[in-house]
């Protein structure tokens, strides 16, 4: 048994988890971007609280570009959510893949603590993990 009232799920059956949340409580830190196209993923991930929020807010850039938050895949609650035929998927990691052009996975994946439940992952193998430290959620703009 996995916890209280919980039933065993295989990974394809557990709930997926969104790698690119918004900084909100009910979230968890993923990791700290380290530079471009680098983060350096947390494990454990702590929770997001509203003091947390607050101790992040107001350092330079946005704190979604300096932290990485992970949470429940809202799925079609989601304005990345792609419906195609009654079979939904995450439309950001792919048109993260495409418009960085990667066709191959990382030799070395990085030590994340969520590929188990990675909406990305599910969708794209390994691959999505050589687009996932490039993603943020509010790129600049010129």
């Amino acid at each position: 048994m996995d916890g209280p009232g919980s039933q065993s799920q295989t990974p394809a059956q557990a709930p997926k988890t969104c790698p690119s949340a918004p900084p909100e409580v009910g979230s968890v830190l993923l990791g700290v971007v380290t530079a471009p196209g680098q983060v350096a993923y947390l494990n454990p991930h702590p929770p997001v609280t509203p003091r947390l929020l607050e101790a992040l807010a107001g350092k330079g850039a946005p704190v979604e570009n300096r932290v990485r938050f992970a949470c429940q895949c809202a799925e079609g609650g989601c304005v990345q959510w792609k419906d195609e035929a009654g079979s939904g998927r995450c439309g950001l990691i792919d048109h993260a893949l495409e418009a960085l052009a990667i066709t191959e996975a990382p030799r070395t994946l990085p030590r994340c603590g969520i590929r188990n439940t990675c909406r990305w992952y599910a969708q794209h193998g390994a691959n999505a993990c050589g687009a996932c430290p490039e993603v943020i959620r509010r790129p600049e703009r010129d």
